[in-house]
C-alpha cells in the first residue's frame, strides 16, 4: 500500500513539473512578443492622450495613413499563413464614425489545432509587420544601418545564458548607434526615415481585441506544449533543444522590437514636450 501511494506521489511530481516547465516553454515561444505588445501599448496609449490633448484627432491620423495600414497587414498577413477565413477588411478608414480606423474580421475552423495555434499570432501581427516595415525602410533609405542588421541576422544564434539580457542590451545600443549616427543626422534619407519610423511605431501596439484574439490562441499553444511533453515522457525523448534555439532567437526579436520601442518612446517625449509647452502658454 504505501509503495502505491509512493508511485502515486512520485506521478504527481512529474506532472507539476511537466507543468511548469511548459509554463517556462510557453514563454520561451512567445513571451518576447507579448512583452513588446505590452510595452509598444503602455507607450502609445500614453502619446496618444498627449497628441488628442493637444491636436485632436487631427494628430492621430497625421500618423495614422501609414502606420494604421502596416498595423493591419500584419493581421492580415498571418490570417493567410494561418489558413483563417477573410470576412472583411479595412486598411485604413479616416472617416470612420466609431473611430475604428482599420481592421480585419477573421473566422477560423474551431477543429483546427493549426488555425486556433494562429490566433496568437494574427494577435500578434502588428509587431512582426511594424518591425519588417521599419528595417525595410533601414534598407532603403539607410543602408548602411540595414548593413548592420543583416550582419545579425546572418549571425548563428547563442544558445540563451545568464548573458542573455545583456546581448539583448548590446543588440539594441548597436542599432541605436548605427541609426542615429553622426552621418545619418546630416543625411536626408535619416529623416525621411525618421518620420516614417514615428508612423510606423506609433500604430504597431495591440488594440483590446487584438489581445483578446491572441489570449485564445495563447491558450492552445500552451495546451499543445504541454502534451508534447507529456508524449516525451512516456517516449524518454527530449525537446528542451528545440525551446532552447527558440529562446536564442528571441534575443534578435527582441533587439529588432526595440527598434519600434524607441521610435514610440520619441514620439512620446516630443507629444508630452508640445503638450506641457500649449499648457503653459494657453
Amino acid at each position: 500500500m504505501k509503495i502505491h501511494k509512493q508511485k502515486e506521489l512520485k506521478m504527481d511530481d512529474v506532472l507539476l513539473t511537466i507543468f511548469r516547465v511548459s509554463m517556462l516553454e510557453t514563454f520561451y515561444v512567445t513571451g518576447s512578443l507579448i512583452l513588446a505588445g505590452i510595452i509598444l501599448g503602455l507607450i502609445e496609449n500614453r502619446a496618444n492622450f498627449y497628441v488628442q490633448r493637444t491636436f485632436g484627432r487631427k494628430g492621430i491620423l497625421v500618423t495614422a495613413w501609414i502606420g494604421t495600414p502596416i498595423h493591419e497587414l500584419g493581421h492580415l498577413l498571418m490570417c493567410y499563413i494561418f489558413r483563417h477565413k477573410i470576412n472583411k477588411f479595412k486598411l485604413f478608414d479616416r472617416k470612420a464614425k466609431d473611430g475604428v480606423l482599420g481592421y480585419v474580421n477573421h473566422s477560423w475552423n474551431s477543429k483546427s489545432l493549426y488555425q486556433n495555434i494562429g490566433n496568437f499570432f494574427i494577435g500578434m501581427g502588428p509587431v512582426f509587420s511594424g518591425t519588417a516595415a521599419l528595417i525595410f525602410g533601414m534598407h532603403l533609405l539607410l543602408p548602411d544601418s540595414f548593413a548592420r542588421v543583416a550582419g545579425y541576422l546572418s549571425l548563428e544564434p547563442a544558445q540563451p545564458d545568464q548573458y542573455m539580457l545583456t546581448k539583448i542590451f548590446t543588440l539594441t545600443a548597436d542599432l541605436f548607434g548605427s541609426i542615429f549616427s553622426a552621418e545619418n543626422l546630416i543625411s536626408l534619407n535619416f529623416w525621411i526615415y525618421f518620420a516614417l519610423a514615428i508612423c510606423i511605431s506609433s500604430h504597431i501596439a495591440l488594440s483590446w481585441e487584438d489581445l483578446k484574439g491572441a489570449g485564445r490562441g495563447l491558450i492552445t499553444i500552451f495546451t499543445f506544449i504541454l502534451l508534447v511533453n507529456l508524449v516525451a515522457l512516456f517516449l524518454n525523448a527530449d525537446f528542451s533543444w528545440l525551446f532552447a534555439d527558440i529562446l536564442a532567437l528571441n534575443v534578435y526579436l527582441v533587439a529588432f522590437s526595440m527598434i519600434s520601442i524607441i521610435f514610440s518612446l520619441i514620439r512620446l517625449v516630443l507629444s508630452a514636450f508640445a503638450y506641457y509647452l500649449g499648457y503653459r502658454f494657453s
